[in-house]
């Protein structure tokens, strides 16, 4: 069926409320905001925002989303692929440091949505729909491709669990990158250190824990 000029037009509106509300939620943190202020941001009115989403929550479910996909694209479209496992697993850790560079907004708009539903969802729709964002699961799935390939390979060693580390790896560098986003020149000030050598310095822990030392 042909998109229709409402349907065009709807979608249009809900774009713009989507880039609106992540720039300025990252700028003011999310207590900090409301349609209003969404509104006035994308320049739409209040009553556009409500034919586009049922309630803030719904909006922030929609950014994290659209992070989520800028991350994962990204991520893969970085030059991550080496000659084997271990080393592309160390391209993959790279490509984290590099976003973390680029575009730390992203990592920032992550950490506020983990403290804002720390607990619970708001409603179990939203719930389900973030349940299969994560099942999809792309940056984990590029991660564990790179595990798998260094067991056969013989770089990364066989007794490694594929998913127990994928997961706790990419939970590491998530919660890693969050805190530089937030606090990294604080933290240099504060505790003298450089963050681009402690992200060195984290890749480094995983590629040492993965290495097979025996091959």
């Amino acid at each position: 069926m042909a998109t229709t000029w409402h349907q065009e037009v709807r979608n249009r509106n809900r774009e713009e409320f989507i880039h609106a509300g992540q720039k300025i939620m990252i700028e003011n943190n999310f207590t900090n905001v409301g349609p209003k202020e969404i509104c006035a941001q994308a320049n739409l009115s209040k009553v556009t925002f409500y034919k586009c989403f049922n309630s803030m929550h719904e909006l922030i479910f929609a950014i994290q989303q659209k992070v989520f996909g800028e991350i994962t694209d990204f991520i893969e479209n970085y030059p991550s692929s080496r000659s084997n496992g271990l080393e592309s697993v160390a391209g993959y850790l790279d490509a984290w440091i590099v976003f973390l560079k680029t575009t730390p907004g992203h990592l920032k708009y992550i950490g506020f949505f983990d403290h804002t539903y720390r607990e619970n969802y708001p409603n179990e729709e939203l719930q389900e729909s973030y349940l299969e964002l994560v099942k999809e699961g792309m940056l984990g799935k590029v991660l564990r491709n790179f595990i798998a390939q260094g067991i056969q390979d013989g770089s990364i060693r066989s007794e490694v669990s594929l998913e127990q580390t994928s997961s706790f790896i990419i939970e590491m560098i998530i919660s890693l990158m969050q805190r530089l986003a937030f606090r990294g020149k604080l933290l240099e000030e504060e505790q003298g250190v450089d963050i681009e050598e402690l992200t060195k310095t984290s890749k480094e822990f995983v590629l040492y824990y993965l290495e097979n030392k025996y091959r």
